[in-house]
């Protein structure tokens, strides 16, 4: 039976815990399909724990902080203007909110409610914590024959090359 070899596409169900109790599953969705030795942003850490693995194993991974949702970084928390949130809805301190961005959307923790602003933790909600990975390997499904949608494909005009003189 074929193993999970890096470049290989698997897809696998899973199951995270952080320290604070917080789960996230793939429970009752279709099973998340990754690349073995590439990181997964929803599945830190079990890159590499897929290596030599077979379809129908399950695999257990406990993730350092700093590999899985990084350390808190204080820089994330911030001031914003009153203008960030939707009028008319009430902030609550600990309640987690959507604020406009430059990229869109962006999740954060409500710290403080004042007059001058709202301050908010946009660190992830798991910064700090160590992370139980379980998963399951549903299938292999061979090796990623496309590029990711997320690799840039840069194109440079073509260039002259100038011989070097000796």
């Amino acid at each position: 039976m074929r193993t999970a070899q890096p470049g290989d596409q698997v897809s696998v169900h899973y199951v995270k815990r952080s320290e604070n109790g917080g789960v996230a599953s793939s429970r009752g969705r279709a099973p998340l399909v990754l690349t073995v030795g590439t990181e997964h942003r929803r599945l830190p850490g079990l890159a590499t724990a897929l290596v030599g693995r077979r379809a129908g194993e399950r695999i257990r991974v406990l993730v350092p902080a700093e590999q899985a949702y990084g350390l808190p970084r204080p820089e994330r928390v911030r001031r914003l203007s009153w203008t960030r949130f939707p009028k008319g809805h009430e902030l609550t301190v600990g309640s987690r909110v959507y604020v406009a961005g430059r990229n869109g959307p962006r999740l954060v923790r409500i710290v403080a409610v004042r007059d001058d602003g709202v301050v908010v933790d946009a660190n992830h909600p798991w910064a700090g914590q160590s992370v139980r990975v379980e998963a399951k390997i549903v299938s292999i499904l061979g090796p990623l024959t496309e590029p990711p949608a997320t690799t840039l494909r840069l194109k440079f005009p073509p260039q002259e090359h100038t011989p070097f003189g000796i």
